[in-house]
């Protein structure tokens, strides 16, 4: 694998959010000093705030950046279609990152090592983790607590059924802050939000409004076999914490149609296997070891979780605007 790689960020109407993000990129690059950054390429795609004159001000602040502004159609996957199509070198890995979240300083040297180390692997996800509510409203600060709590304990959800063959790597090189046990029972696609793929032969992800994990997960097994993804829970991405129960139930109702549709797509049509593979549930077992506050969050995230699931089958109806978010921090 080459020891250049570039940067893909796609944004829209991220003015509040992508200095923050910008300068967490520029500590993790200096912190990955093995490997070198070719160049950062930041699509905006159908902005209507301040986001171009954020940015435009970061390439100045921090040129080691080497940052590319471009432009595309509304929509993050017509964003990443125009970088990923535009990138001159074939060989090179790419970092895809979300424009509102912060990225830990060791995060991209645990990713591109990883590829590195382990050369089945095609893309490598990092762990999204919310960031602590700041504000004073308690009904904030609660919901915060209760719909963000998976990602501050990643242990607590485990796969449906046996997808031990999709973690073979645990064994041969376990992560040090996850148990070996763990990993075997986590579930087999990555996050959106942060990963690294090989290089942009990997993608070959339509433009139309879906997942790329979603969609890159299924293709990516479908290509290169089932040890081909793996999720590093010591790379962490940090996000604005969730204080809205409705964004909630927004996402997760894309998410949920969004796997619908991709199972239903007809390349994916032989992996209709995969379709329980997916499945996830909490792990009871481990919950009832963490502090009783913390379990106290895990019972009233099951309810909610439950009640949205209902809601989606009651009211079915999908749209694109669900791809639409108004506000980004709450």
């Amino acid at each position: 694998m080459s020891n250049n790689f570039y940067i893909a960020i796609p944004a829209y109407n991220e003015e509040k959010t992508i200095g923050p993000c910008l300068i967490s990129i520029a500590k993790a690059v200096k912190s990955a000093f093995q490997f070198n950054l070719e160049a950062t390429y930041i699509c905006l795609n159908g902005c209507t705030d301040n986001t171009e004159k954020v940015v435009k001000h970061y390439i100045k602040k921090v040129p080691q950046l080497k940052i590319n502004i471009m432009f595309s159609t509304k929509g993050m996957n017509h964003a990443l279609n125009t970088i990923i199509n535009s990138l001159p070198n074939n060989s090179y890995p790419i970092i895809k990152l979300d424009a509102d979240t912060i990225v830990d300083k060791m995060s991209f040297l645990i990713l591109l090592s990883e590829l590195n180390k382990h050369p089945t692997l095609q893309i490598v996800g990092g762990h999204p983790i919310a960031l602590t509510y700041k504000g004073k409203n308690p009904f904030k600060k609660l919901l915060s607590n209760v719909l963000d709590v998976r990602s501050r304990w990643p242990q607590a959800q485990i796969a449906v059924h046996d997808v031990s063959k999709f973690h073979i790597l645990a064994d041969i090189d376990p992560q040090s802050n996850i148990t070996i046990d763990f990993e075997k029972r986590s579930r087999i696609y990555f996050h959106g939000r942060f990963y690294v793929m090989r290089n942009k032969n990997i993608w070959n992800v339509p433009p139309e409004q879906i997942g790329d994990d979603t969609y890159l997960t299924l293709s990516v097994y479908k290509r290169f076999g089932s040890n081909s993804i793996r999720t590093r829970y010591d790379a962490i991405c940090y996000y604005y914490p969730t204080t809205s129960l409705y964004y909630h139930w927004k996402t997760h109702k894309r998410i949920y149609y969004d796997v619908k549709m991709t199972f239903n797509l007809p390349e994916f049509k032989e992996m209709k296997d995969f379709e329980n593979l997916v499945k996830v549930k909490l792990n009871w077992s481990y919950i009832k070891t963490l502090p009783i506050e913390v379990i106290f969050y895990f019972i009233c995230y099951a309810i909610i979780k439950r009640l949205e699931k209902l809601l989606f089958k009651v009211f079915p109806k999908y749209s694109e605007r669900l791809w639409a978010y108004k506000k980004k921090i709450n």
